[in-house]
């Protein structure tokens, strides 16, 4: 296999899912390594069982705790923050496609209440919740795993039994649904790169915004973000060009949205990045929707 073949492969694989409706693992860890940012083009549902694990999703962070449920966008970065190796990491990851969510939805409106409101990415399931949410993760595993007669119709009932709650919540302003830290220097970085994709974001520049030195914010986002900052700017960029891309901005002129100093410069960064360039993903992109629809 090429390897422009197998990037191509690895983006659909972490991008667009294989069912149209859902899929779910189980997975218990006892070596594992850092994982970077990313975002995938459905929503995530991670509830997580044990470890020492933070959790960044956008700019917030969360130190999560046995029977905490992430709730993560579309188009939303996030990545775990390990903060102690030796301790077995286990959580269920559920994947929802975004037509799945507007089907549950047009049933039940109020389903969608948590789309109105500012987001809340931590739903904590208090200690009596905590057995009933890990025994429907646990039971939908493994009808999944064996293809158990009608296990799609459990999978959008446990999704519907989540999100009834996760509303409720919201709704309530219970302190079950959390926000996650922004007092510190990374979130507030974080959030500038987010809020000035088309500004100058040199390491000189932000340093300046936020009265540090550059070597501090380099530091920082290895550390915490196992990235560097300018590969960080640069998968937040391309995702704003993505987007644009499928709201119909002529290919040639989504640079000058996104950041980037000319066309050519978002090509090259494009096409590095997702192995693919940017006319073939919009081919890819619909091909994925048919598969979805079938």
């Amino acid at each position: 296999m090429k390897q422009s073949d197998e990037s191509r492969l690895s983006w659909l694989h972490k991008h667009y899912m294989v069912e149209k409706d859902f899929e779910i693992e189980h997975a218990v860890d006892e070596n594992y390594h850092e994982v970077e940012p990313h975002y995938h083009e459905f929503y995530e549902m991670l509830f997580f069982v044990s470890g020492n694990v933070d959790y960044f999703v956008a700019d917030e962070r969360f130190h999560l705790r046995k029977g905490d449920l992430l709730i993560i966008p579309p188009g939303t970065f996030h990545g775990p923050i390990f903060l102690n190796f030796e301790v077995s990491y286990e959580r269920f990851v559920l994947w929802i496609s975004v037509r799945t969510i507007d089907r549950l939805i047009m049933q039940d409106p109020d389903l969608g209440y948590f789309r109105g409101r500012k987001p809340m990415y931590l739903y904590h399931s208090r200690s009596e919740m905590w057995t009933g949410l890990n025994g429907s993760f646990l039971t939908l595993f493994n009808s999944y795993l064996h293809q158990n007669p009608c296990y799609k119709s459990e999978g959008l009932s446990v999704i519907m039994q989540i999100l009834v709650q996760y509303n409720r919540a919201i709704a309530a302003r219970s302190r079950s649904v959390q926000e996650g830290s922004r007092e510190t220097l990374l979130s507030g970085v974080l959030q500038y790169v987010r809020n000035n994709l088309t500004g100058d974001l040199s390491l000189d520049a932000v340093a300046a915004a936020f009265y540090t030195s550059k070597s501090h914010i380099s530091h920082l986002f290895k550390q915490e973000m196992r990235i560097s900052y300018y590969q960080y700017v640069i998968q937040l960029r391309l995702l704003e060009g993505k987007n644009l891309i499928l709201a119909e901005v002529p290919i040639h002129k989504v640079w000058e949205s996104c950041g980037f100093s000319d066309h050519t410069a978002f090509y090259r960064a494009f096409r590095k990045w997702y192995g693919i360039s940017p006319s073939q993903f919009i081919k890819v992109h619909f091909e994925q929707l048919e598969k979805s629809e079938q």
